[in-house]
């Protein structure tokens, strides 16, 4: 039997990625960009040398935490593997584009999971809930538990029911957004991730330091009409 090259298969794929992301972008590496934390360790934060050097380390660890679940991807409806499921899904009659990581199957309940590359642990399980209600909408059949794989754990979140966050809940969320849209109101949504928003330079929210140069647009109720 011939044994899986984990090195080999990494550095076809990072560089296939690399290449797709030039494509897409039209920039070049060097204005990509760098997350983390310059270190001694790391002088050039988490740059594409340090992802392509831990990122091959992340992927045997997975394979080795997939291997004692016991689990199997789930197979779909649509006869389609749950690996990053796509789908365009319509909440409150908008719709709403998305893709699901991976989708498990314990032998009897099915599982969302989304991957997370960063080093802190989501606040929330909105988005599995989100997951799971588009999977009902398409098949009429719900993931019951979801959890985030934390890549540099090699450890899931942990499993959480996601009842609480039914169809319903999602169509009011959607149009509630939707509202926003055609107001022209985005409120901002202050948290950790500020530090990488490429938008923060123009949020007056976070003192962003072009805010100035862009007012902010008087919004008109419909009593003022």
């Amino acid at each position: 039997m011939k044994t899986f090259d984990f090195d080999q298969k990494w550095e076809e794929l990072f560089e296939e990625e690399m290449s797709s992301t030039r494509k897409r972008t039209d920039l070049p590496v060097e204005q990509w960009r760098v997350a983390g934390r310059a270190t001694k360790a790391n002088p050039n934060k988490e740059d594409l040398k340090w992802w392509k050097e831990n990122g091959l380390e992340h992927v045997k660890d997975y394979a080795k935490w997939f291997a004692k679940t016991g689990w199997s991807i789930a197979q779909m409806p649509d006869g389609e593997p749950g690996i990053e499921w796509e789908a365009e899904v319509e909440f409150a009659g908008i719709p709403v584009r998305l893709i699901v990581d991976a989708i498990y199957t314990d032998g009897t309940n099915l599982i969302v999971v989304d991957y997370k590359t960063g080093s802190r642990d989501p606040k929330g399980y909105l988005q599995l809930g989100l997951y799971a209600s588009a999977i009902e909408k398409t098949f009429g059949i719900r993931p019951k538990f979801g959890g985030y794989y934390m890549t540099r754990k090699a450890a899931l979140t942990g499993l959480i029911d996601l009842s609480p966050w039914p169809i319903s809940f999602f169509d009011y969320q959607v149009s509630a957004m939707d509202a926003y849209r055609e107001t022209g109101y985005y409120p901002p949504n202050v948290g950790d991730t500020c530090n990488i928003c490429s938008f923060s330079d123009y949020c007056q929210a976070v003192g962003g330091s072009k805010s100035k140069d862009y007012p902010l647009m008087q919004i008109t109720t419909k009593k003022e009409k």
